[in-house]
């Protein structure tokens, strides 16, 4: 049973770096990859068509 422990602490050990190098890759390279890949989104207002003194033209 003790063989069964320390064996289990080794592999815990083993474990903890790597599932914490995936963590932090994945907070850093996976959150630049989200923000350099998102879509462009237009956040200006479309302009509509000009009147005949250079602004807009009302729509009713």
């Amino acid at each position: 049973m003790n063989l069964l422990a320390c064996a289990i602490s080794d592999v815990q050990a083993a474990l903890l770096p790597v599932a914490a190098a995936l963590l932090l890759e994945e907070m850093t390279y996976g959150g630049l990859v989200r923000l350099l890949l998102a879509p462009r989104t237009d956040t200006e207002k479309p302009k509509g068509p000009k009147n005949a003194n250079g602004g807009e033209k009302c729509s009713h």
